[in-house]
């Protein structure tokens, strides 16, 4: 199995920085836009071959609960 690894750069004020021009940022409310539903706010960000810009999602309604999802699954929440 190959594996790879993912480089995250901090700045001096503990701002993790995606490494391409983020949709969303941490904290934002968004919902999954069809399919099962997910509503929640963005915690983390990933990025693979298949899934260049893709967001971990927590869960409102259940703390804790983390989905990911890619950029074209989400839209925000108003």
């Amino acid at each position: 199995m190959k594996q790879s690894s993912v480089a995250v750069e901090t700045s001096h004020d503990h701002q993790i920085q995606t490494p391409w021009p983020a949709t969303f940022g941490l904290g934002e409310h968004v919902r999954k836009k069809s399919g099962a539903a997910w509503q929640g706010i963005i915690v983390g960000w990933y990025s693979t071959k298949l899934t260049p810009e893709g967001y971990a999602v927590e869960s409102e309604a259940h703390p804790g609960s983390v989905q990911i999802y890619p950029v074209a699954a989400l839209e925000r929440v108003a």
